[in-house]
């Protein structure tokens, strides 16, 4: 658009340039034109040399000239008109873009800012999750050391007082009925809880099977 405009610019200066001399010329036809002279015979018709023949069709010449240039400024009026609407419409595009943008640089920051939450609840969860694996690791070995212990003193020593308190226990809810039958059979290896359970479902299928 640049480029046709500056291009445009260029024709109009040659029409004002064709036109200074178009309106010299103009000059010069009117004169030739009122220094006619008629014959003697007729009065009705005038004389005219070749020389100024050639004048008036030079004159012509440069009329059609400046006309089509006339029409190329024309050209460049609507070009300027087509730029100017261009341009307007480019300009409300890119405000209109640049508040979609804004709008969402905004949506971004809000995301952004609760991903940057959630990852911290996350690493939270994932400390939180270590230390009770930690902790229950912890219990699962105390358990199976208490268990054992108790295996050991009513099932091999036979000592009645492990036995109380085993009994004690178990009617408090302190030992369930996986913890008691542990302390008390002889027959039962010990393991940790999902072990147990484990072990009685693989012994439950091999008994299916015979």
């Amino acid at each position: 658009m640049k480029k046709k405009i500056e291009k445009q610019k260029q024709k109009l200066e040659n029409a004002n340039k064709q036109t200074k001399k178009l309106d010299s010329t103009s000059k010069d036809i009117s004169q030739i034109l009122d220094n006619l002279k008629s014959p003697l015979l007729d009065k009705n018709n005038k004389l005219i040399f070749n020389e100024n023949i050639d004048n008036i069709k030079n004159y012509i010449k440069n009329v059609t000239n400046v006309t089509q240039t006339v029409r190329s400024v024309n050209d460049l009026n609507i070009a300027i008109e087509d730029f100017e609407f261009y341009t307007l419409e480019v300009g409300q595009e890119n405000r209109s873009l640049q508040y979609q943008i804004e709008q969402k640089d905004e949506v971004i920051e809000k995301l952004n800012d609760k991903l940057s939450a959630k990852e911290k609840i996350v690493i939270k969860l994932q400390e939180e999750k270590e230390s009770l694996k930690a902790q229950l690791e912890k219990f699962k070995g105390f358990w199976h050391n208490l268990m054992s212990h108790f295996h050991k003193r009513i099932t091999y020593d036979n000592d009645q007082n492990y036995k109380i308190v085993s009994d004690d226990l178990y009617r408090n809810g302190i030992f369930d009925d996986n913890d008691n039958e542990i302390a008390n059979n002889i027959f039962i290896k010990v393991t940790i809880p999902n072990e147990n359970k484990t072990e009685k479902n693989r012994k439950k299928n091999n008994d299916r099977r015979f």
